[in-house]
């Protein structure tokens, strides 16, 4: 009787729809309180700077160093991207030679009839057919690939281009910043979108058919510019151009100039394994590589006993709109300053000194609101080829107030850390590391050290210490 009785409550029990309601509300309680548990003993991490500042590269170390490195396919992805981008890159030497004056030995067929033809390869190879672009990111890829390369795009920026530096609205970035890509949105993933994407990037893939760069008794070679080359006598071609044309040499030395990719020598000196279908990329070659990142990606890392969410936020003006989306319940944000480019101009608006957006944007953040009780780490990035080019390039060309000596490497980071320490107005901490982030042992002592900071930080924080 007793276990029937028993039996027969528990039945009623199951049956009864506000003790189930009850039961259900308890485990999404629970479930809550656990998920408000993880998120108190994870660190969050937000990278932040302006475009090409080396923030995604911060992000690689920690993949090596805490992740187990790169998956085969993101190897196979880099082996394509770069080889995309090596082509390229030596086409915009070429182009970019003429428009500043450049005498390059390759435009004289007589003397240098090796390198002539060689320069003619290059201009003739249609790159996109050259990659599988699949592998190297679907329409994502093709998408970066025609703003960096389209004269079209090039000439958009031209026009649209402010001339102003600009500071971080997060209020008003939805509003006031609009897509690079809204033009290409409405267009189906499917070869259509390919074939309108190859359609707008012909004007460099084509080059060679323009009179301006073929010279006219070489008219014959000029109307078969539809044959395609092996990739091997394209590698061949781009290592003999930048081995022996001394213009080429000439026109990479005044790379701040223009836009070219800042690993360029890297490919070219490394072209041969590159053009090789089968290659698969090493870990060196996927810090020199880049891919644009595009809004917010996180990754988790377990380090020591600590659990930390990094998120990586795309550093272009057309991807900041998208920032204000992570700021909440950050414990620190690592801003990554690319000191090399102290010379260079914006991607996305040619007019605007690089070091000065940094500034403003930095400005605008370390004294935000929603940072207002978040720690910053200032790195300041790329010191390798800082050191290399002050040795050429005046600080005081571009910031005339500069007084340090001319060449000093140590001057002139010491200058730009002051600049950067002074914008704080709230007197939070703001922590500097000097950094070289496609070094792995250097970034491997750099993120110890950083890591261990943030640590005694948000114990400090919580009165834990």
């Amino acid at each position: 009787m007793g276990c029937t009785a028993s039996t027969h409550t528990i039945a009623e029990d199951e049956n009864d729809p506000f003790l189930q309601i009850r039961k259900a509300n308890d485990a999404i309680e629970h479930s809550l309180q656990l998920e408000k548990q993880r998120e108190k003993n994870e660190m969050k991490l937000l990278l932040l700077g302006a475009g090409e500042s080396g923030k995604s590269t911060v992000l690689k170390q920690l993949k090596l160093l805490h992740q187990g490195g790169f998956s085969h396919q993101e190897r196979l992805q880099y082996s394509q991207v770069i080889w995309a981008d090596a082509i390229q890159s030596m086409k915009i030497l070429i182009i970019q030679a003429r428009k500043l004056g450049i005498k390059l030995d390759c435009d004289n067929p007589t003397t240098h009839n090796e390198l002539f033809q060689a320069k003619s390869i290059v201009l003739k190879t249609q790159t996109l057919q050259m990659v599988d672009a699949n592998v190297a990111g679907g329409s994502d890829f093709l998408n970066d690939y025609v703003l960096k390369y389209s004269e079209r795009h090039e000439a958009k920026r031209r026009v649209q281009s402010t001339g102003q530096a600009k500071a971080f609205d997060p209020e008003n970035e939805k509003q006031t910043l609009q897509e690079n890509s809204k033009d290409m949105d409405s267009l189906p993933e499917t070869d259509e979108k390919m074939a309108n994407l190859k359609d707008i990037s012909k004007d460099l893939n084509e080059t060679g058919n323009d009179q301006m760069f073929i010279e006219k008794k070489h008219d014959n070679a000029r109307k078969d510019s539809r044959k395609q080359y092996s990739n091997i006598e394209i590698a061949h071609s781009i290592k003999a151009l930048w081995e022996n044309d001394k213009g080429i040499r000439q026109c990479f030395h005044r790379s701040n100039e223009f836009q070219l990719e800042g690993s360029a020598s890297y490919y070219f000196d490394n072209i041969l394994k590159f053009a090789d279908q089968n290659y698969v990329c090493t870990d060196e070659d996927i810090l020199k590589g880049r891919i644009k990142t595009t809004g917010i990606t996180e990754n988790d890392f377990n380090i020591g006993s600590t659990k930390f969410k990094v998120l990586d936020a795309g550093g272009q003006r057309s991807e900041r709109k998208k920032w204000i989306h992570s700021f909440q319940g950050i414990t620190a944000v690592i801003f990554v300053l690319a000191t090399s480019e102290y010379d260079q101009m914006l991607f996305e608006d040619e007019r605007v000194n690089r070091m000065h957006e940094s500034i403003m944007l930095f400005e605008t953040l370390v004294n935000s609101k929603w940072f207002s009780n978040t720690p910053f780490i200032l790195f300041l990035n790329k010191i390798d080829l800082f050191e290399e080019k002050v040795k050429k390039t005046p600080i005081r060309k571009y910031f005339p107030d500069y007084q340090g000596r001319i060449g000093d490497a140590e001057a002139g980071l010491s200058y730009f850390e002051k600049i950067f320490l002074s914008l704080n107005r709230n007197n939070k901490p703001i922590y500097v590391r000097r950094t070289c982030a496609t070094d792995t042992q250097t970034m491997k002592f750099v993120l110890s050290a950083v890591t261990d900071l943030i640590i005694q930080q948000n114990l400090k924080k919580s009165g834990i210490i």
